[in-house]
């Protein structure tokens, strides 16, 4: 908890200073050939994703170049060294309050996994009220976890194989009634263990709702290894900091990440 403590001080030194966001312009990709080696990985229906839409999105997986890039490939080394100390497989990402940029940070720490050279990753939308992993990446309409919750489809059918070999995406296309009940429910629990277990190789990361905006968190987290906070620079209070400390008490933090590049979202309540 030392690092929430740390995000606590930082977020009392920036109270009444509100910071604009930077501007993200869109720019030219040159898309790397795939190395020979790994030409016979690439899944034969691996979904293509558009670089001006992921960068309009602030998603950076697919550009080399981009200093963003650097900064998530030191994130998840940080975190799989972490994970891996505990024979953690699976994490869930969360904020203490919205326009955090919790879900930019899931996809891009899925992605960086998914370039890792020994793991795979696997980025699961447990935001079940505000569901966004679809829309940031651009997936097109298909089966998502919406139907493999209503039992109208097998899990596998759901995944996607998004951009880059190794990296999958079990989206939610539309709001879930009943989110935290659905979260708590043993058949929830039942799918992420066996999304870990279905390769030794993947990690799960889960995005999930912000701490202090529903109980979902706390329905879902004990079937979870660890997790991870990001704390929006001038978007989370103190006292929400606070309370997603109290919250998280009990379960294994692995650590606060800091988004220092705060989205421009509207101020409108989480449902």
């Amino acid at each position: 908890m030392e690092r929430i403590k740390l995000a606590i001080e930082r977020a009392r030194a920036q109270a009444g200073a509100p910071q604009a966001a930077p501007a993200w312009e869109p720019r030219t990709i040159d898309l790397p050939p795939l190395p020979r080696e790994t030409m016979d990985a690439v899944p034969l229906d691996l979904v293509r994703l558009d670089p001006f839409h992921l960068q309009q999105h602030r998603i950076v997986g697919l550009d080399q170049s981009n200093p963003l890039r650097q900064s998530f490939d030191l994130l998840r080394t940080q975190v799989l060294q972490r994970m891996q100390e505990h024979g953690w497989r699976t994490i869930a990402i969360t904020s203490p309050s919205m326009a955090s940029g919790k879900t930019v940070v899931s996809i891009n720490l899925a992605m960086s996994i998914a370039h890792h050279p020994s793991k795979t990753s696997l980025l699961v939308d447990f935001d079940l009220r505000r569901p966004s992993v679809a829309t940031y990446l651009g997936l097109p309409v298909g089966n998502s976890l919406n139907e493999v919750l209503a039992g109208e489809v097998d899990v596998n059918s759901a995944i996607v194989n998004a951009g880059i070999p190794g990296f999958q995406v079990l989206a939610t296309q539309h709001r879930v009634t009943g989110a935290a009940d659905v979260l708590a429910s043993d058949g929830v629990s039942h799918l992420i263990k066996g999304l870990r277990d279905a390769s030794p190789d993947r990690i799960v990361v889960i995005d999930l709702p912000p701490v202090t905006a529903v109980d979902d968190v706390i329905a879902v987290l004990p079937r979870v290894d660890c997790v991870l906070v990001v704390i929006g620079s001038g978007s989370s209070t103190t006292r929400e900091i606070e309370e997603t400390k109290r919250h998280l008490a009990r379960f294994n933090v692995l650590g606060v990440a800091v988004n220092m590049a705060p989205l421009t979202m509207a101020n409108s309540g989480y449902y």
